[in-house]
C-alpha cells in the first residue's frame, strides 16, 4: 500500500527562504486565503501564502531556534485576529499578528527550552 502511495505523490510546492533546519508547520485557512507558517533553526517564524506561492510575513524576534508554531483559531475565531504562537528554545512563547506585521505578547517564565 505504501508503494502505491508513493508512485502516486507527486510535490505540490517548494518554499524557499529559511536557511536552517525547519522544525515546525502549520497549515490554516483566514478569510479564504489558504496559509502555511514555518519555524526554524534559523530563529524566524515565516508565513507563507499557498495560492500565490509567496512568504508574506517573517518576524525574527526569537534569540534562539523555533521548535513549534501554530496558527492561533482562538484568536481568529473570538478577536478576528490572524495570530501564530511560537515556542523557541530561547525559553519564550510569542504571538505574532501576521496581518499587521507586529509581536502581540511574549511570555518568558520557562526556566528551559
Amino acid at each position: 500500500m505504501f508503494d502505491t502511495f508513493r508512485s502516486s505523490s507527486k510535490l505540490i510546492n517548494t518554499f524557499t527562504g529559511h536557511t536552517d533546519t525547519v522544525s515546525s508547520i502549520d497549515y490554516s485557512t483566514f478569510d479564504d486565503c489558504q496559509l502555511l507558517c514555518s519555524g526554524s533553526n534559523d530563529k524566524t517564524v515565516h508565513v507563507w501564502d499557498v495560492d500565490n506561492d509567496k512568504q508574506i510575513q517573517s518576524f525574527n524576534g526569537h534569540s534562539s531556534a523555533v521548535y513549534c508554531v501554530k496558527f492561533s483559531s482562538y484568536h481568529y475565531h473570538n478577536h478576528r485576529q490572524n495570530v501564530i504562537c511560537s515556542s523557541s528554545s530561547d525559553k519564550t512563547i510569542r504571538f505574532w499578528d501576521f496581518k499587521h506585521n507586529k509581536q502581540l505578547q511574549i511570555f518568558n517564565e520557562h526556566t528551559n527550552g
